[in-house]
C-alpha cells in the first residue's frame, strides 16, 4: 500500500488508546500485503507472518480474510476526520459538503487500488457482510449531518426533507458514483464528472433565495 495509504490507516481502539495493538496491526499488515500481492493471492498465514501475531489472535478480530475489506471503511472515515479539523465553522455548509466529496474522491483515486475498492464494495453486497458503507455509526455520516443540520439552520439547506433522509441520498449518489468508477475499472477521472454529478443531487436540496 502507498505510504499516503498506510499514514491513514489509524483507527479507533476500543478502550485504548494505545497507537498500535493486535487488531490494527493486522489491518495494517493485511492492506499493505494486499497492495502488494492482491487480495485474492494473500493468505491469512501471509497477514499473521507480516503482522506478528498468532493465528488465535487474528481469528479473535476476524472471522476470516474477506471481513478485512469492510475496514477501508475505518480508513475512509480517518481521512474525513482529517478534514473536518480543517474545516472553517463559519464558512458555507453546501461548499464544505462538495468539499468533502471532491478531497475524498481525488485521494481515493489517488491514493486506492480500484480493485481493492471494487472487492470491498463487493463485499457489502454479500448477505453475510457487514455493510459498513451505509453503517449510521460512522464518521462518515457523523460529518455529513452535522454539516447538512448546519445548513439547515442557517437556511442554505431546505427543511422540506428531515436531515438524515438528505445525508442518505447523498450518501446513495456517492457510493453510486465509486460503483461507477470501479465498473470502468477506474478508466475516467473521479474528479469530474463524478463530482458533478453529486453535486448536483446536493444542490435539489439547497434554498434558492
Amino acid at each position: 500500500m502507498e505510504s499516503a495509504l498506510l499514514s491513514a490507516i489509524s483507527f479507533e481502539r476500543q478502550g485504548s488508546s494505545m497507537a498500535r495493538d493486535a487488531r490494527g496491526s493486522i489491518i495494517d499488515a493485511s492492506w499493505e500485503l494486499f497492495k502488494e500481492k492482491g487480495f485474492e493471492k494473500t493468505t491469512i498465514d501471509d497477514i499473521i507472518a507480516k503482522a506478528g501475531i498468532a493465528k488465535g489472535t487474528f481469528y479473535h478480530h476476524f472471522q476470516g480474510k474477506s471481513a478485512l475489506l469492510s475496514t477501508l471503511s475505518d480508513v475512509f472515515d480517518e481521512k474525513y476526520r482529517e478534514m473536518d479539523s480543517d474545516l472553517d465553522p463559519e464558512g458555507s455548509a453546501v461548499e464544505q459538503i462538495e468539499y468533502l466529496n471532491v478531497q475524498m474522491f481525488g485521494w481515493i483515486e489517488q491514493h486506492v487500488p480500484v480493485e481493492l475498492l471494487s472487492a470491498q464494495l463487493a463485499s457489502q453486497l454479500n448477505e453475510r457482510g457487514d455493510r459498513s458503507l451505509v453503517n449510521q455509526d460512522r464518521f462518515y455520516f457523523a460529518i455529513h449531518r452535522k454539516l447538512v443540520a448546519r445548513g439547515q439552520e442557517r437556511g442554505e439547506i431546505t427543511r422540506d426533507y428531515s436531515t438524515h433522509d438528505i445525508v442518505r441520498l447523498y450518501a446513495m449518489a456517492e457510493r453510486s458514483m465509486l460503483y461507477d468508477w470501479c465498473l470502468h475499472q477506474g478508466a475516467q477521472p473521479l474528479v469530474g464528472e463524478p463530482t458533478r454529478i453529486v453535486a448536483e443531487v446536493l444542490a435539489r436540496f439547497v434554498r434558492r433565495i
